[in-house]
């Protein structure tokens, strides 16, 4: 049986199926999914119709995929925001980093931490550091000197 709007991509005499890569833009999503299991059932023969088991495992399937895609967003935006709690706890702290422009060494007080692209980034004395830049963490001279004279 053909399918309506599905090419055979098949490799003519030469093996490359061990080093082909997909981008997640090539793997089949739920629409589709639901789209060759719509064409399935066009298609069918009439004699012998899709058992009723085939069908239900299909959707089956299609339901653990949707689970998945939301468990997936879950989790990201789980990460995405563990991450920027961690990150948080560096607000206040005396950072010793790596400059990103010049390969110099930049030290300062964390200001404020931003989410850029997915990368924690500190303000450090008015410059934007990636968190992986980040050497050294302690706790800013400036206070501990003021501190303890009191």
């Amino acid at each position: 049986m053909s399918v309506p709007g599905v090419t055979n991509q098949t490799n003519q005499g030469t093996d490359t199926a061990s080093s082909t890569t997909f981008s997640p833009a090539d793997r089949l999503g739920k629409q589709e999914f639901l789209m060759l299991l719509t064409a399935q059932l066009r298609n069918q023969d009439p004699l012998r119709p899709m058992e009723d088991t085939e069908f239900i495992a299909q959707l089956a399937q299609l339901n653990s995929l949707e689970q998945m895609q939301q468990m997936n967003e879950t989790l990201s935006t789980l990460v995405e925001m563990s991450v920027l709690a961690q990150t948080a706890s560096l607000i206040g702290r005396h950072v010793t980093a790596l400059d990103p422009s010049g390969g110099g060494v930049i030290k300062g007080v964390v200001s404020d931490v931003t989410i850029h692209e997915g990368t924690p980034v500190l303000n450090v004395g008015g410059t934007a550091v990636p968190l992986a830049h980040v050497v050294s963490i302690g706790i800013d001279p400036s206070a501990t000197a003021s501190g303890g004279a009191a």
